[in-house]
């Protein structure tokens, strides 16, 4: 149970949740801050629930409704993924007009999702706050969920309620990717790249194994770093014909070695042999260095480069500067 969680993990932010379901003080609009934590996403499904439920209490998760809100199936509830790609001007339009319609649902409340809200231009954020002031109807409610407040609109910031998250627990999402059969290196790394527990992906799914492949790859290569463009051409950009695929793979790609990279500043092990030995090779290659190459490659892949470009720079750098 996500409450369960939730209480365990961030009692600041539960007790805050708490006191205003139970008090009937439900905010019109909340910002769920700090670190990126993935709890933050459950957490806001939960708030999501219990406001449609509309009693004093947390939502009991278990229920149809509760079911069909976590599932994003019901009809009053919408999320915009601000993690997948940007927060973009038809998604929030498509807010204002699902919002302006007679209910579907009935309990007649309607909440709106966006997470990772800095991930919108300021066109669009503008056109967020002027949403929060003129609201389509009293029982509208909005969560935002922000892994950097500073960045945000303070006007936006000024018209929610706040609840601080302290911790980045993603020990919720490895533990239900190891219930699901996966290993403890792959539930730790689907847990950092999809930020959400998806129960439909596949132990053998193509493009996540491809992308850690060739991560291992260009590890293996740091020795011998002059390859790493003829690996990248011969084989990464070879192995899937369709673009999406591949531009999943290469995001896919990009966060595993920013999570390895990270393991290896913080010395942590997993207790995986193959999985250790790349953290042990990494150590011994400016993983500094390495981590801001490939953090810019990754922030240039959020703004829509072409992937293929982003390999050019990757491997310049590392054969100029590791």
């Amino acid at each position: 149970m996500i409450r369960t969680q939730l209480r365990d993990s961030e009692p600041i932010a539960y007790r805050s949740l708490e006191n205003s379901l139970k008090n009937k003080r439900v905010a019109h609009s909340y910002l769920f801050s700090g670190e990126y934590n993935p709890l933050k996403i459950e957490a806001a499904y939960l708030l999501a629930q219990s406001i449609v439920e509309g009693k004093d209490d947390f939502a009991c998760e278990t229920c149809d409704v509760c079911k069909r809100i976590r599932n994003n199936s019901y009809f009053d509830v919408i999320y915009v993924d601000g993690y997948a790609s940007s927060i973009k001007k038809d998604d929030i339009e498509t807010i204002l007009d699902e919002f302006s319609r007679t209910s579907l649902e009935s309990s007649g409340r309607k909440v709106y999702i966006l997470a990772n809200i800095n991930n919108a231009s300021n066109k669009v954020l503008n056109m967020i706050l002027k949403f929060m002031e003129e609201p389509s109807n009293s029982n509208t409610y909005g969560i935002f969920i922000s892994d950097h407040k500073e960045d945000l609109l303070p006007t936006i910031v000024s018209r929610c309620q706040e609840i601080p998250f302290l911790t980045r627990d993603f020990s919720f999402l490895i533990k239900r990717y190891e219930e699901k059969g996966f290993d403890p290196v792959d539930a730790y790394l689907l847990s950092d790249i999809l930020h959400r527990f998806d129960p439909d992906f596949d132990l053998n799914d193509p493009i996540y194994l491809t992308a850690k492949e060739y991560v291992y790859k260009t590890i293996d290569l740091l020795d011998e770093k002059q390859f790493l463009p003829v690996m990248f051409y011969q084989e990464f950009y070879t192995a899937f014909k369709d673009r999406e695929d591949f531009r999943r793979c290469v995001d896919m790609y990009l966060s595993i070695m920013i999570a390895m990279i990270d393991d290896a500043l913080k010395s942590r092990r997993m207790n995986d042999s193959e999985y250790d030995s790349h953290l042990s090779l990494i150590q011994s290659h400016q993983p500094g260095k390495l981590l801001e190459i490939f953090v810019n490659a990754s922030d240039k892949a959020a703004a829509n480069a072409e992937r293929k470009l982003l390999f050019d720079a990757i491997s310049y750098e590392i054969i100029s500067y590791i």
